[in-house]
């Protein structure tokens, strides 16, 4: 195993917040879906991630499809993420294996090898077919009438409630195909709904309206007027609830939440999206944690437009994450490894951020501009935890 190149992940967050402390986790998973460079395979799978300090991120490498590109999640320390994260990229000449595994906050359903009924309800619309696209497998969830409500009529997990509604959560669903109306919602009951990330997409020219309007709307944050999804799709979903009142009455404990969502193509600020936020939302909610999420074809009781009566996924993925879900789009650049790093000074634990000698600037602590100002710290002391007192 050879190390071809160093290269540096930047993450520059808009609307940066640092986590809340109910958030008690140890770890952010990112969504890396637009890592482009002739060094990567195509499959981004001779890719290591690493923190700056040289901390190994597990990450789960997930292929190509259609014209969705291949993709990585990356699991970081949550002492390492701030407004400006950096990540080391070390590109090799061999090939990985995800270090990821789903389990406890990272739920992941794969078509081609998971059995559907473990992970999502079961009815008559459901069908495991086989992809002549790359030889494996997807997912179909036909729209089926249920007046009387006995069954569901869209994909709806089982396995997903439970995750406190203080954390963020992140759904991240590819598509073999996606067209016509459908809805999502990212913390749905049976038999009902709860609040969350409401994405609907509609083309009402197949429906009884037969209206020249094609959208899709998030349940809180307006609507653009074309069809986001179609085809082979990546949708990213994202909520979070950040408390700012709480109380109990004769219906129990609840809270009042800032709420944010987003829907779109991906996580990078390119991505196509729609965004929404509620500032203190006076509903009383006396939920506490995150229900399932649904993926439904919507409205065609008939086999007039019957193209439309379904969807067929690919792979879900279902996990928390502050950093995309109470944040703004973050915008993700890979360039050459900066290897200048500036040296923080202490006394006790007052920060010097500068140090001069008389009216010379000798080191500066911001690393985005060290130029000539900058004390460089020798490559072997560089992942040292030091405090520098004078």
């Amino acid at each position: 195993m050879t190390l071809i190149k160093e290269l540096q992940i930047n993450i520059a967050m808009s609307n940066y917040n640092q986590r809340s402390g109910s958030y008690s986790a140890n770890y952010d998973y990112i969504f890396l879906d637009n890592l482009n460079n002739t060094l990567f395979r195509n499959d981004l799978r001779n890719l290591k991630i690493k923190t700056l300090d040289g901390t190994e991120c597990k990450i789960l490498y997930l292929p190509e499809y259609g014209s969705q590109k291949a993709a990585i999640l990356a699991r970081i320390p949550v002492s390492k993420i701030s407004q400006t994260t950096k990540l080391i990229l070390e590109v090799h000449d061999t090939t990985f294996s995800s270090t990821l595994t789903p389990g406890n906050d990272l739920l992941m359903f794969d078509a081609n090898h998971d059995t559907y009924s473990q992970f999502f309800m079961e009815y008559s619309g459901l069908s495991i077919n086989n992809d002549s696209t790359d030889n494996g497998k997807f997912l179909r969830a036909y729209y089926v009438p249920s007046f009387d409500g006995s069954s569901p009529s869209s994909l709806f997990t089982k396995i997903a409630s439970g995750s406190s509604l203080s954390n963020g959560r992140v759904t991240v669903a590819r598509f073999k195909y996606i067209h016509g109306n459908v809805s999502v919602n990212d913390n749905a009951t049976y038999h009902g709904t709860t609040t969350g990330s409401f994405m609907m997409q509609a083309d009402y020219n197949l429906t009884m309206y037969q209206e020249d309007i094609q959208s899709t709307s998030l349940n809180f944050g307006g609507n653009k007027s074309y069809c986001l999804f179609n085809g082979a799709k990546t949708l990213v979903m994202a909520s979070s609830f950040d408390s700012y009142s709480s109380g109990s009455d004769d219906e129990g404990n609840w809270k009042q939440y800032h709420i944010h969502g987003r829907v779109g193509t991906g996580t990078s600020s390119t991505s196509d999206y729609l965004e929404g936020f509620i500032r203190n939302n006076p509903t009383k909610i006396y939920q506490n944690e995150y229900a399932e999420v649904e993926i439904s074809p919507e409205w065609y009781a008939t086999t007039d437009f019957d193209e439309f009566n379904y969807v067929d996924l690919k792979w879900l993925l279902i996990f928390p994450s502050p950093l995309f879900a109470a944040n703004g789009i973050p915008t993700i650049t890979i360039t050459e490894r900066d290897s200048k790093h500036g040296i923080r000074l202490y006394k006790g634990s007052h920060e010097y951020p500068k140090a001069y000698k008389g009216s010379r600037l000798l080191w500066d602590a911001d690393d985005e501009n060290l130029e000539d100002t900058g004390l460089h710290i020798p490559d072997k002391i560089i992942n040292g935890n030091w405090d520098w007192v004078f």
